[in-house]
């Protein structure tokens, strides 16, 4: 085979994060790059752009910023090239709505659909020699790397994965876009961002007016993310490279301290989310019948055909207790797992002792491929600390496959200043 016919890279999935790794590769000569997704167009979590959502990060660290100021697929030239920058400066806001997050992702994807191959359902890779090959269905393509950054799987508890249809499922499923909440009973399982916004929305009748509506969570209560500016100091490089080096029981353990730090609610949206229920218990009285229950643990569902018993571990009594639902929505999060088109290669890739991929400083899974690599996006929570799977850090983190990918310091040629808090070093 003629070496010209062999990619440098090509990226598997096009969400943020591969997005982010197209941008700042396109600029760049010598890098031969395809990215790869089954949806039909870009896209990202469509059935949960709620009015009013927002980020969790500042607008800033969008595709490109944070290592390369002065590129063309900023969120800043995004809304000068849309006419928008002296109102959006009007709004001051430092951060932005996902449906602000979501058109500025889809003007960059328009941006790059010379590199962008959409309706290309990767349904095997495979290693041939001294490059991999990858089957999607239209062509096979052949590449010295690939980037894995397939998303997440929605993470669905073993008591109800035999019910999953269109009255029991994930909040980001296409289901929830169609679902008729008229005269139901809602149970909401999970009470981090996307549960609270699901249980908001159906109150304010988005779905229909529902009858009553449940929202149930593991947590001790409805938590805010911790926003603080020293917290923050672990979204930074200087954090995840230091965290990176330890060991792993350490990083295991600090990971489960930080989880308000990734995982909490918007303060300012739990603010207006309690708001509302003021106005309306005492004034409005509008919305359905509604509870919130923290300390609660689904532990089984039965099936009584047009209803649901569900059955509630009580985590501060210890005691069982059963709700009745018409509907289940389940807002409990996504779990990493191996893309089934790895299988092929599945023998050559390297696992830690609790079956996680084993993941370099510079994002290279661990394993045999005869020189080539496989780098990956959110599947190292556990290796880089709770920054991986958030949208934070993602153009560092591309900066960092694509300098090693050309064995020379492309980006991040100058590093940012040093913590203000001592982590590691003595």
């Amino acid at each position: 085979m003629n070496k010209t016919d062999v990619l440098d890279l090509v990226g598997i999935g096009i969400g943020p994060f591969n997005l982010s790794l197209a941008a700042l590769i396109h600029p760049l000569e010598g890098i031969r790059a395809k990215f790869l997704d089954m949806k039909p167009s870009f896209s990202w979590h469509p059935e949960l752009i709620f009015d009013g959502a927002a980020m969790q990060t500042s607008y800033l660290k969008d595709l490109v910023t944070p290592v390369d100021p002065t590129s063309s697929f900023s969120f800043l030239n995004y809304i000068t090239k849309k006419g928008q920058f002296y109102h959006f400066l009007n709004t001051n806001r430092g951060a932005i709505t996902r449906i602000e997050f979501q058109d500025y992702l889809s003007w960059v994807s328009h941006e790059l659909e010379e590199i962008l191959c959409f309706d290309r359902a990767v349904s095997n890779v495979s290693l041939d020699n001294d490059h991999f090959l990858i089957d999607n269905g239209f062509e096979k393509i052949h590449a010295k790397n690939i980037c894995i950054a397939s998303g997440p799987e929605r993470n669905i508890p073993n008591c109800v994965k035999g019910l999953i249809g269109s009255k029991v499922f994930h909040a980001k499923s296409k289901e929830i876009e169609k679902v008729d909440l008229s005269n139901k009973r809602v149970l909401i399982v999970g009470g981090g961002q996307t549960g609270v916004e699901t249980f908001r929305n159906i109150l304010k009748g988005r779905w229909g007016s529902a009858k009553d509506v449940h929202l149930i969570s593991g947590r001790e209560n409805l938590r805010p993310l911790d926003e603080g500016a020293f917290t923050n100091e672990i979204f930074t490089p200087e954090f995840v490279e230091g965290f990176h080096s330890l060991e792993q029981n350490i990083k295991d353990n600090y990971t489960k301290s930080l989880l308000l730090t990734s995982d909490g609610n918007t303060p300012n949206y739990l603010q207006e989310l309690y708001n509302e229920l003021y106005m309306d218990r005492f004034y409005l009285k509008r919305f359905p019948k509604y509870r919130i229950s923290p300390m609660r643990w689904l532990s089984e569902v039965h099936d009584h055909g047009q209803s649901y018993s569900a059955g509630i571990k009580n985590l501060f009594d210890g005691k069982n207790e059963i709700y009745e639902a018409d509907i289940i929505i389940l807002a409990t999060g996504f779990t990493s797992r191996l893309p089934d088109y790895l299988n092929g290669i599945k023998d050559l890739i390297d696992f830690d002792d609790q079956g996680r991929l084993i993941i370099d400083e510079n994002y290279k899974i661990k394993g045999r491929f005869n020189g080539c690599h496989i780098y990956a996006m959110n599947y190292s929570r556990h290796g880089h600390g709770v920054a991986d799977p958030q949208t934070s850090l993602m153009s560092w983190r591309s900066a960092k496959i694509i300098n090693n990918l050309k064995e020379e310091k492309i980006y991040l040629q100058n590093e940012s200043q040093s913590s203000f808090i001592n982590f590691f070093n003595s």
